[in-house]
């Protein structure tokens, strides 16, 4: 039995040079928004490490003080304390702030390289709300509102003569959720 091939040369000889060829096919554009808070317009979320959060300015000062010198956060929002938003997802979030780059584990202090000077850091005026190295602070979160978190500062009595100097120290604030 004999088997005959046949090709045809005939769909070949249809290609030219000018033929064109389509295609299509689907992009797909997608975002992902995690249940997240920031801080004041940060675009981050999670551990806040802006440059931008605020400055607790204990001002100018003389070389020694008797009693307390108090302050309070002054952020580039200009009221007075970090704004935190948060998505519907999260009602609820904690606050702590580190011991600072001055600190020693117990004590948060502003520094001239040489000499130190502890403060204190609290959430209200008086001092009663403290903010503890470590400590969280319970923050409630409703209908998406800006949440303000007050940060007030007080460096304690120094009776003896310090050095002229611009004392500093960094501290992070951490939001859990």
């Amino acid at each position: 039995m004999k088997r005959l091939l046949l090709l045809s040369a005939a769909p070949l000889l249809l290609v030219s040079p000018d033929a064109f060829a389509a295609m299509s096919g689907h992009i797909q554009a997608r975002l992902v928004i995690s249940s997240a808070c920031q801080i004041s317009g940060d675009p981050g979320a999670g551990v806040v490490e802006s440059p931008g959060a605020g400055v607790l300015d204990f001002g100018s000062q003389g070389p020694s003080w008797t009693t307390p010198l108090r302050s309070h956060l002054d952020e580039s929002a200009g009221d007075g304390t970090l704004q935190v938003r948060c998505n519907p997802a999260v009602r609820a979030f904690t606050v702590s702030i580190n011991g600072g780059a001055n600190g020693d584990g117990a004590t948060r202090r502003l520094s001239n390289g040489r000499v130190l000077i502890p403060y204190e850091l609290s959430a209200d005026p008086t001092g009663r709300a403290r903010y503890d190295i470590g400590q969280t602070l319970n923050f409630s979160v409703s209908s998406g509102a800006q949440v303000p978190i007050p940060i007030y500062g007080a460096l304690v009595a120094h009776p003896k003569a310090l050095p002229a100097c611009i004392y500093r120290d960094t501290l992070m604030v951490t939001l859990d959720w």
